[in-house]
Formats: C-alpha cells, structure tokens, sequence
C-alpha cells in the first residue's frame, strides 16, 4: 500500500472523526431496531433465509416452505445448508436443538452482513489505492478514510435496505470485489473461488467471468466452474446425498428460476414478485411504469419492456466491450496485464446490475458502492488533492432522495420514474468516462 494512503489516527480532522462516528454509531443503533422489526413485527427476507435452513437439514421440501409473508426460497441449496445454525421452524414444528433462538439469529447475521459490508469497502479501497498517483494532497481530508467512507455514505439508504430486510447484498459484495481484486493481484485460484462463493449464494455474480473469457483466460473460467461444482453439487450431495440434489435444483428451475429469468413467472412466484413494483429498478420495470403511467395492470413485464431491457443490456455490454478494449483486454496480440482497467471495468459491471436484472431492489444498489469509489479517486486524480467531490455529493443526493421518494411515496411520479434507475445511468456513464481516461496498460 503507498504510504501516503494510512489510516492516520492522531491527524484525523473532527469533521472526519465525525463521519467515522456517524457510521459506527448507526450501525450499532440500527441492531435492535433490526431485531424488533423482524422478530416483533416480521419485517424483512431473513425468515425466507432461516426457514430454509431448516427445511434442508429436516426433510421438509426446500422450495416449498415460506416464512409468515409466504415468500420462499430461489436459491441454490448450498446456502441454505449454511443457514442451518439459523434454521427456524414452521409453526407447529420444533426448533433443532442446534438451532439459535430468532432474536440472536438475526442479530448474528446482521453482525455478518455489516461486516461483509465493511470488509468489502476495504478491500476494494486496498485494491484501488494500488493505482492511485503520487502524491496526492491530503491536506484536510485523509485519503484512506475518504476512500472508504465516501461509498459507504453516498450509498447508505441502500446498504441499510439491504441490512433492514437480511439481504444477501453485502456477502455477494464481497465476493465480487475479492474476485476483481485478486485476479489483478495474479491470484487467479483465490479469485475463482470467491466468484464460486458468490455464485452459489446468488447467480449474477458469474457476470464478472466475462472478464477472463474476453482476455482468454481460461485457467480461471475453468478453476471457477470447478469451484463452483463443488460448491454447487459436491457439497450439497455429501449432506444430503445424489438424489435429493437432483430433485432439489429441477424444483429451483422449473418452480423458481424459470419465470424469474424471462419476467413472466408461474403463479407461484407471482404472488410473491411483482416485476414492475415502484422498488423494482431494472430499464423494464421503469418503461412498464412510465408507458402504464403508474403501477401496471398486471405484475409482470411486458414485452415492449422485456425489448427495452434487453437493448440497454446489449448496448451498455458492447460500450463497456469496446472501451475496455486495449486496456483490460485485446483481441489480437497479447492481453494487456490486469491493472487499474479492468478493476474500472469490473466496477462498471456490477453497478449496472441493478439495472439490469429483472429483479432488482432497492438493496442491490451496493453494488455500486466499487464505481462510487472510482469516481471519487478519479476527480481526486485530475485535481492532484483529496476532498469531497461536489458532483458525486450532488449525485448522492439524488440517489437519497430517489430512495426517499420511492419507499415513502412522496410524490407519485417520482415513483414512477424511479430516481435511482436514471442517476445509476449517469454513473454507469460517469465510469465508462473514467475507463476510457485508464491508461492502457503494456
């Protein structure tokens, strides 16, 4: 790490020394708030998450159990193995005795989840200030701090979602940002398996293999995918055994993954997502809301949206495909070594997956969290000093008061619109700006 980026305690300013309490004193707060509403009042995914637990390790079908909204489980088994210790019955059942109490299962997993959080805002930081230009005036504002706090702040309504409701966004975070780190470190089996981590909890973070598969690098895609069986099949078969695996992912597919994927679900799933809801974010969520002028008569998207979504993917695809070429990966030649470009490159990825997936809520916004970071150490760059940046404090703005306006109805055609879904385009554009200004490496 270049020395001029440290953490430097005793030279803290108390304005810094405030931020770093705000954030500390808000997460300790936020804790039993946590736990009332989801114990108390029954707020919250987590129940999906502790249900499951219990359902694969008592025999009770995985994908058919729901917690007290009668929401269920979509995702791989494997998670739901490691949420044993959380497992939580259904009415009428007992709780294994291994099992925590409810109250300290979702203070536990807050605790992991604000962790996850921290640690994922570090270790990018760690991976960017690699990059960062000598010196840097820091008079005022000390870098290593700003680098991590300023994420985190711009994007705290959407961290604290994720972490209110149990959410799974902080964990995935991390996984896709020790992924990029460590595959520009040359730590590609490291890399493979946290990218295996990731996928298994969630399947959108194999979007990031793009990357090797672009520079030919197949040593990793391979070390992924081998990962990932193990993770997937190898794990969940030595619990539970072949046959209950097998039965288990054909349930996830065809009672889950299926009608997630295209939009239009089975009624099963219908009842329990709604495509085009004033918190969905995706492009087609947002031109279903804007051509109903409000919420649609039916919850799933139409096809004009399903078409619209489908060309911004391809668009943003191709613009971050160019762009990156020649300096996170080379058709012809020799690929450029993994440098400052292809984290850029990564950071753009993940912040346009809010956008993208067809299920995105307020929570996935985190993953934008790694390109707020880039932009921030960008204007530092062209300024030659460390500071706040007008504009990103501008966009942040936007961003809080979009969250706002979308969970407390302020005003219905905010709502419609969805503040955040534009202000994450203009920060998906505001990297693809910073990409292109990357130096190409040799």
């Amino acid at each position: 790490m270049p020395s001029q980026f440290a953490p430097r305690w005793r030279a803290l300013s108390w304005h810094e020394i405030l931020l770093i309490a705000v954030v500390a004193v808000s997460l300790c707060v936020y804790l039993p708030i946590v736990v009332r509403r989801s114990v108390v009042h029954g707020f919250g995914d987590v129940q999906v998450f502790f249900r499951a637990g219990w359902a694969v390790w008592t025999g009770y079908p995985l994908y058919q159990v729901a917690d007290h909204h009668g929401w269920t489980y979509h995702y791989p088994p494997t998670f739901a193995l490691l949420m044993g210790l959380f497992a939580y019955p259904l009415e009428g059942f007992s709780k294994p005795d291994w099992a925590l109490s409810l109250p300290v299962s979702v203070g536990v997993w807050y605790a992991i989840s604000a962790l996850a959080m921290l640690a994922a805002l570090n270790l990018w930081a760690k991976g960017l200030q690699c990059f960062a230009p000598q010196p840097l005036d820091q008079v005022g504002w000390n870098g290593w701090w700003l680098l991590r706090l300023g994420p985190l702040l711009a994007l705290l309504p959407f961290f604290g979602d994720g972490l209110g409701r149990g959410q799974l966004s902080a964990v995935v975070l991390l996984t896709m940002v020790a992924f990029l780190v460590l595959y520009v470190r040359g730590r590609i089996y490291m890399a493979a398996c946290a990218l295996a981590i990731g996928f298994t909890i969630k399947l959108f973070p194999l979007a990031l293999l793009i990357f090797p598969v672009l520079r030919g690098d197949f040593r990793t895609v391979f070390a992924t995918a081998g990962f990932s069986a193990v993770f997937l099949f190898v794990v969940p078969m030595l619990c539970l055994g072949p046959s209950e695996v097998v039965t288990l992912y054909s349930a996830m597919w065809t009672e889950h993954l299926s009608g997630i994927m295209t939009g239009v679900p089975n009624p099963k799933i219908a009842d329990e997502i709604t495509f085009t809801s004033y918190d969905m974010l995706s492009i087609g969520a947002m031109l279903a809301r804007i051509a109903a002028g409000g919420l649609p008569a039916t919850d799933t998207l139409p096809r004009f949206a399903t078409a619209g979504q489908l060309g911004f993917d391809a668009v943003f695809l191709i613009a971050l495909v160019w762009i990156g070429h020649g300096r996170f990966w080379r058709l012809n030649g020799p690929q450029p070594q993994p440098s400052e470009a292809l984290l850029i490159g990564g950071a753009i990825l993940a912040a346009a997956l809010p956008v993208m997936l067809s299920v995105s809520q307020p929570n996935y916004v985190a993953f934008a969290a790694p390109l707020v970071a880039v932009v921030q150490l960008e204007a530092w760059r062209r300024a030659g000093r460390v500071g706040v940046v007008p504009a990103l404090v501008a966009w942040a703005g936007v961003m809080w008061f979009g969250m706002i306006a979308t969970e407390g109805g302020l005003w219905e055609p905010l709502q419609v619109i969805g503040l955040v879904t534009p202000a994450l385009i203009v920060l998906l554009i505001w990297g693809l700006a910073c990409l292109r200004r990357a130096a190409a490496p040799t």
